[in-house]
């Protein structure tokens, strides 16, 4: 199952890299953007971290992460 989360995850990272190298790609970010360009850093802030507790815990040899990350990104610490 973590594996599976794990992939999900990557997939998730890889399409919101994605969709900022399309707002960056033509060298201006227009007022428009500037609030995604927010949010898609905010959701890859979280999934990146959910991504180190999913490495983490096979690592581990665990069937699923121990301590659940927080809802809020903003709660991260670090």
């Amino acid at each position: 199952m973590l594996k599976q989360d794990l992939a999900d995850v990557h997939a998730k990272i890889e399409a919101l890299e994605g969709e900022r190298a399309a707002i960056y790609r033509d060298s201006h970010v227009d007022e428009n953007e500037h609030p995604r360009l927010i949010e898609i850093t905010s959701e890859l802030e979280a999934l990146w971290d959910l991504r180190r507790r999913i490495e983490a815990a096979i690592s581990a040899g665990l069937d699923a992460l121990p301590v659940p990350p927080p809802a809020n990104a903003e709660d991260l610490i670090g």
